[in-house]
């Protein structure tokens, strides 16, 4: 099986590639897209990508190849980077295989709506675990008699300050708390939908290959001390099979 472009990959564009704010000659490609918008559109490809399916994979690993493309048009490709990526896409055959549910899922990526900087690095990144030191044991282990058990060893609290004299730059606080808590759950799949159910209700996820993923609306959250601003990104957990 060709392997398939994971969402934490998509997430390296974001580290070695930046945009200027004014665009300097060559930042251009034809129809005049500009760096910051060609990252864009290939973080929303990569979004898209994740919900592939055996019906939709050559479509939207086209559009994905393609906004990687123009990408390294519009803002290069010193290193490589982005090539590669379109290198692993290859010439996207749908040869997608399934794979067993059955056995033990690490979350490996926090998915955000656009990359922020929360380590205060002076590197964003759209996969927020990047930035962070929490959740760095999450499991799911699904057994084959449709039992499975969510396992969580921390969470993290998010506090941020405006950067003196702007209005949209911040310097942000993570604190990482430890709680061991383990959840039982039960599970049913209907080809590339696992539904997971536990005392509050079932959700849907989507089975890509050997990742398992689901996006939360406004699932990350973070405000300044007093509550007045608050900051929300749908957010897109990635579980891969261990």
């Amino acid at each position: 099986m060709k392997k398939i472009l994971t969402i934490l990959t998509c997430a390296a564009i974001f580290s070695f590639v930046s945009c200027e704010d004014e665009p300097l000659e060559g930042d251009f490609v034809q129809g005049g897209l500009t760096c910051e918008t060609a990252t864009a559109n290939t973080a929303q490809a990569a979004l898209n990508f994740l919900g592939v399916n055996v019906d939709n994979y050559t479509q939207l690993c086209i559009a994905y190849r393609n906004a990687l493309e123009a990408q390294i048009q519009a803002c290069g490709d010193d290193d490589g980077t982005l090539q590669a990526l379109v290198d692993t896409l290859g010439d996207c055959t749908n040869d997608v295989e399934p794979t067993e549910i059955e056995g033990t899922w690490l979350l490996t990526a926090w998915i955000g709506e656009e990359p922020i900087d929360l380590n205060n690095d002076d590197t964003e990144s759209a996969n927020f675990l990047d930035e962070m030191d929490c959740y760095n044991n999450e499991t799911i282990v699904f057994s084959n008699d449709g039992s499975g058990t969510v396992m969580s060893t921390s969470y993290a609290e998010f506090t941020f300050e405006i950067v003196v004299g702007t209005t949209d730059e911040y310097n942000y606080t993570i604190e990482c708390i430890d709680e061991i808590e383990n959840t039982d759950v039960t599970w049913t799949q209907s080809g590339n939908t696992v539904s997971i159910t536990d005392d509050f209700g079932t959700t849907d996820w989507t089975l890509n290959g050997n990742e398992l993923s689901i996006t939360i609306p406004d699932g990350f959250s973070s405000s300044n001390e007093d509550g007045s601003i608050i900051i929300t990104q749908d957010l897109t957990f990635v579980y891969t099979k261990q």
